[in-house]
């Protein structure tokens, strides 16, 4: 059974579970809902947990997986591998005054300034970059009102758009980082159940690679070939199939960019391309390395690579390289 982590509110908690839905695992996420759900014949074990404590569940072995914020990881500072970058719930950690502090930079904050925040190691560091031994108070929530009560001079917080900190009065200094979510997994689980593990990963990683293209099909002049391949040259080159009883049009069917179908559907329709369709892709799946998730091949860790690529450095040490196809769980 693959143990799953996952926030238990917020935009990062809609926002898994809707990409979990996508691979087949429904989970109700009512305000009813049950922390524990059993899906697939338990096959998977999802938990709902609060964002700051996935990460320390990984890392125990608690959880083999889970999706939380790179804050989070940073803060707790846990020992988990980040598998995938997941590219929702962005936003940035800020140091944030009131509109009218004296504080113009970060390095005319003074010394042992006093910082009402719900992450101490990160501001800590980032202050200490900056030769700054800055005075920490920890708060668990309403950051924004700290100063206008006389709890703290200044905040480090998230924001998303900017727009809570300017409704409190404050502006941004400096960001301490940009954050995003991301699928972590316990490095034991990683090295012992390497299968199961890559096999979610590699599920999600299919939405996500499919979220960002189309399938798009058109009838094109067979003249005209040479040219239509260089604008949709699709993944490994464009499927060509011929028409009945058309001698002259062939059909072409390619994944394309989504954010290039503006360009590229005008550019097809002058080389005289009719019928053009353009159609959703649920899942796109590919072979990729299982240890690190990119798509480039390494040698096998036994022997050198022709090509003069270095083998995974994530790979952990005494395990044999794996051949595994990350194709979506039945």
């Amino acid at each position: 059974m693959l143990k799953i982590a996952i926030p238990n509110k917020g935009r990062l908690c809609e926002e898994t579970l809707e990409l979990l839905r996508s691979i087949g695992l429904r989970v109700s996420g009512g305000a009813d809902r049950t922390l524990i759900h059993h899906l697939h014949g338990g096959k998977y074990e999802v938990l709902f947990a609060r964002a700051h404590d996935i990460p320390e569940f990984v890392e125990i072995g608690a959880m083999d997986v889970g999706v939380t914020g790179i804050d989070m990881v940073e803060e707790t500072q846990s020992k988990v591998d980040r598998l995938l970058d997941l590219g929702f719930g962005r936003c940035r950690l800020v140091v944030a005054v009131p509109e009218n502090s004296p504080f113009t930079s970060v390095d005319r904050i003074p010394k042992g300034a006093s910082v009402a925040t719900s992450f101490p190691n990160l501001t800590r560091d980032f202050f200490a970059r900056h030769g700054n031994a800055v005075s920490i108070v920890p708060v668990t929530g309403s950051t924004e009102i700290a100063p206008h009560i006389g709890v703290a001079e200044l905040i480090v917080d998230l924001t998303e758009t900017g727009s809570t900190l300017k409704k409190n009065h404050l502006k941004p200094l400096d960001t301490v980082l940009e954050t995003h979510a991301v699928l972590v997994a316990n490095r034991t689980a990683l090295a012992t159940r390497n299968s199961e593990v890559m096999e979610f990963a590699g599920a999600l990683q299919s939405v996500l690679d499919a979220s960002k293209r189309r399938y798009l099909m058109t009838n094109c002049p067979r003249a005209a070939l040479d040219d239509v391949r260089r604008v949709v040259p699709g993944i490994s080159g464009p499927t060509l199939m011929n028409l009945m009883g058309v001698e002259d049009m062939v059909a072409v069917h390619a994944v394309v960019p989504e954010d290039r179908l503006n360009e590229i559907i005008p550019r097809l329709k002058a080389l005289g391309a009719t019928g053009i369709l353009v159609l959703p892709i649920e899942r796109m799946a590919r072979r990729a390395c299982p240890w690190c998730m990119t798509s480039a091949p390494h040698p096998p860790a036994d022997r050198p690579c022709g090509a003069g690529l270095p083998p995974c450095t994530r790979r952990p040490p005494g395990v044999r390289w794996p051949p595994v196809s990350l194709l979506p769980p039945a």
